[in-house]
């Protein structure tokens, strides 16, 4: 039997189809062709696809292959634009008409040709990711989705926008907001933005708060009741207006009253002033939850988000003033606080792994590499934070000239990643470099091009392999 990589698992999982070896080795010889020819190489990813509609990796592969060329001839910039009126209506026509007879397969084949060309068009990444959600395969948008979002440049606006809206439909209001903020801070008067903007953040924080602590087992009587947090999510959903959302602090005050112990009434709270942008009250609400329950690491966590999200808030409507200079001053404080704060929760909660992974990274971000080394010698204990620890105690170590114990971590680093995926490809990109630094150019080249044949898109790794090539002949 044929082995099964972790992505055709995952395609067979989904479908009840596996990959074919033949497909598999298809693909390989595709991405090994993209370095020397990029056309031919999409159109065999092209065919992947069409032949195993279900073959995810080839999918994704297809995509990033032909960002990666689009970007290449523009110069680096999405210059797309919108379909005429009369190609848009009649490839929408299409995609759905095909879509509604049951031929999924074909209606998400046409959104690939179509978008061969131009991959970051708007309205073309709009109708796959529709199409695709409507057919039941919310995967298959949100693996797109990623990859647009990744490579999409933070001045298209209108993209950034609609992305954001369709990673709310798919309720991953983390990358949501990502993008969403992103709009916002350009055009902050923009009603649009800001409701949809409102609506996400009060979801991310509220699905924060639920995730962190059913991990840290604080409230897990509390948190098992799932039915009760759906309604929650589900009230937060409903507020449209300001006076929907004083509705609903009245009734989670009401409840609050009602269950003074029951802290996922607080969250909630706390999450619809947010949405509001009452800081101080969300914050009056932490200091309550703590005066009932007493000290908490989540509560402790929670208090400091509002606060640095009221931060901010306040050096965005100084910018949008034009007052820079007390802007770059607020912005000073609210760095200073974020330090403080988290060096304070170390001193509070010292077993508390993830904390000595922030706070290491705030002596990285500073230039303090032997404190931070210290902070990330704890913190690898952890899973979550394991790689991450390895690969900036890596950092710092080539900071201090010690390449070897760089290389030393990253090599620990890369026992944890058997699959290839962003992580990986940093680590990989620092043995590459540390690599070339130390003038050992078979390593790097060797380290770069694991990368190349994931994603030719990822930094600037096209042009870091074809120097690696030149020095290498150069060398004879």
């Amino acid at each position: 039997m044929a082995d099964t990589t972790p992505a055709d698992a995952s395609a067979q999982q989904q479908t009840g189809k596996p990959v074919p070896q033949n497909m598999r080795n298809y693909q390989i010889k595709a991405l090994a062709t993209l370095e020397r020819n990029p056309d031919l190489a999409i159109n065999m990813l092209l065919q992947c696809v069409q032949t195993c509609p279900w073959f995810d990796e080839a999918r994704g592969n297809l995509r990033k292959a032909a960002i990666a060329r689009y970007l290449q001839k523009h110069g680096g910039h999405a210059a797309s634009n919108p379909l005429a009126g009369a190609s848009a209506l009649f490839l929408k026509m299409k995609v759905n008409g095909l879509a509604k007879k049951g031929k999924v397969d074909e209606a998400l084949l046409e959104c690939e040709k179509a978008m061969l060309p131009d991959p970051l068009n708007i309205h073309l990444v709009k109708l796959f990711a529709d199409t695709a959600i409507a057919a039941g395969r919310p995967v298959v948008a949100h693996d797109a989705l990623e990859i647009v979002q990744a490579h999409t440049d933070p001045q298209n606006l209108a993209l950034l926008e609609a992305v954001g809206r369709l990673f709310v439909e798919l309720k991953d209001y983390k990358r949501a907001r990502e993008c969403l903020e992103r709009v916002h801070r350009a055009k902050p008067t923009d009603a649009a933005v800001n409701k949809i903007l409102k609506d996400t953040e009060a979801l991310a924080t509220l699905n924060s708060g639920w995730e962190q602590a059913a991990k840290s087992g604080n409230y897990r009587d509390t948190l098992k009741d799932k039915k009760q947090a759906e309604e929650l999510e589900a009230a937060a959903k409903s507020v449209k207006t300001e006076a929907d959302a004083d509705t609903l602090i009245r009734q989670t005050i009401a409840k609050i009253e009602k269950e003074p112990k029951n802290v996922n009434y607080y969250l909630s709270l706390v999450g619809l002033y947010l949405q509001q942008k009452r800081y101080a009250e969300g914050l009056d609400v932490i200091a309550r939850a703590r005066e009932i329950i007493g000290q908490d690491p989540e509560l402790d966590r929670r208090y400091a988000a509002v606060k640095i999200e009221k931060f901010d808030a306040d050096i965005a409507a100084l910018k949008e003033a034009g007052q820079e200079e007390r802007a770059a001053a607020m912005q000073a404080e609210r760095d200073q606080y974020v330090f403080d704060d988290i060096a304070e929760r170390v001193q509070r909660y010292p077993n508390d792994q993830h904390l000595r992974y922030e706070l290491g990274a705030q002596y990285y971000k500073y230039g303090y590499p032997d404190e931070a080394i210290q902070q990330f010698q704890i913190s690898q204990r952890s899973p979550k934070d394991r790689v991450q620890s390895l690969y900036l105690m890596a950092e710092c170590f080539r900071q201090k000239g010690m390449l070897d114990m760089a290389v030393e971590q990253l090599r620990t680093a890369l026992e944890q990643l058997p699959g290839m995926n962003a992580e990986k490809m940093d680590v990989y990109y620092l043995l590459g470099e540390i690599s070339e630094q130390q003038g050992n150019l078979d390593d790097a080249s060797k380290y770069f091009k694991e990368i190349y044949r994931a994603d030719v898109t990822y930094k600037d790794i096209n042009e870091r392999v074809q120097r690696i090539y030149e020095q290498q002949k150069a060398k004879g």
